[in-house]
């Protein structure tokens, strides 16, 4: 195990403000987040890094050691940002992907780069590790991506889950499902990492529906459906697609949010981060919620707010 960038930014923010609180007030993060990250640098240095104390906290001979290496490497990083000509955009697999490509560039006014996400890294970890200035991914009230210090959170959309089934198979014609309706059936989640499987076992246990999950890849995912191997829980507005269904849930159990990550030292200013975000939510309830099998849905249900006001 070695120091992360966001062990860094924490030893360095503590020296900055002397105070666990000062820190988590700098890297607008919490002071548990702020304490377990640095427990976390401390095991990876080998000792303790602060003293603490009545007056706060100072650092001890090797925190002055890795103070000193983390502002040389955070500085170098910055001027590696400043250098590249493009944007580096990341995004998990959703409804506002492809309009990502699009807005970026005309949001911010200069060169973007977006490409899809690694299933092998969390999407905070993308934009903390400095791979990616920002993030557009999805997770689950329960099962958030953690607080990581430098990396800021904005909502772009919460929205309903729909369930994806056999056009031709029992549940086809149905115009909204229990999830009772599917106990004893197959569900299938792809490898995204944002917690979905956790969350979707969570749900259904919740609710006494004992039922199969198993991770498959994106591309068989829909193939599989439409064999009416698996169900699969799907974004609303997931375009329409020959041989499959998209149906509500009864209740809306099953709830999904899409959020802008991105560094908080890094190449995009806050304006502009409410720019891109601007256009998001203006493609969420423009494109997005267009898709007839949601535009009824949110016809039945007026009091669901898929973007916030803020």
């Amino acid at each position: 195990m070695e120091l992360e960038i966001r062990h860094l930014r924490v030893v360095l923010a503590l020296v900055d403000s002397g105070s666990l609180t000062g820190a988590a007030a700098q890297l607008g993060i919490s002071q548990p987040t702020v304490s377990e990250t640095l427990r976390r640098a401390e095991r990876v240095a080998g000792g303790a890094l602060f003293r603490r104390g009545a007056q706060g906290a100072s650092p001890t001979p090797l925190g002055e050691v890795v103070a000193a290496h983390a502002r040389g490497v955070l500085d170098s990083l910055a001027r590696l940002k400043t250098a590249g000509t493009a944007l580096q955009l990341s995004c998990t697999p959703s409804t506002l992907h492809p309009y990502l490509v699009v807005l970026a560039p005309e949001a911010l006014g200069r060169a973007v780069e977006v490409h899809a996400a690694p299933e092998s890294a969390a999407p905070v970890d993308l934009v903390a590790d400095g791979r990616a200035h920002a993030v557009l991914a999805t997770d689950f009230r329960g099962h958030e991506h953690p607080e990581v210090p430098g990396v800021r959170r904005t909502l772009v959309a919460h929205e309903p889950m729909f369930v994806a089934v056999a056009a031709d198979g029992p549940l086809g014609e149905r115009g909204e499902v229990d999830l009772a309706d599917l106990a004893g059936l197959t569900w299938a989640v792809t490898p995204v990492r944002d917690r979905r499987r956790a969350y979707l076992l969570d749900v259904l246990t919740g609710a006494g529906v004992r039922a199969r999950v198993r991770t498959v890849d994106f591309a068989a995912a829909f193939g599989l459906v439409e064999m009416g191997r698996v169900v699969l829980p799907a974004m609303p507005g997931a375009r329409p697609r020959a041989g499959i269904a998209f149906l509500p849930l009864a209740g809306a159990p099953l709830a999904v949010r899409t959020s802008l990550f991105w560094q908080a030292d890094g190449p995009l200013r806050p304006d502009e981060v409410a720019r891109l975000r601007a256009r998001l939510v203006v493609a969420q309830h423009e494109r997005v919620e267009r898709a007839p099998h949601y535009q009824r849905w949110l016809g039945r249900h007026p009091e669901w707010r898929t973007t916030p006001s803020g």
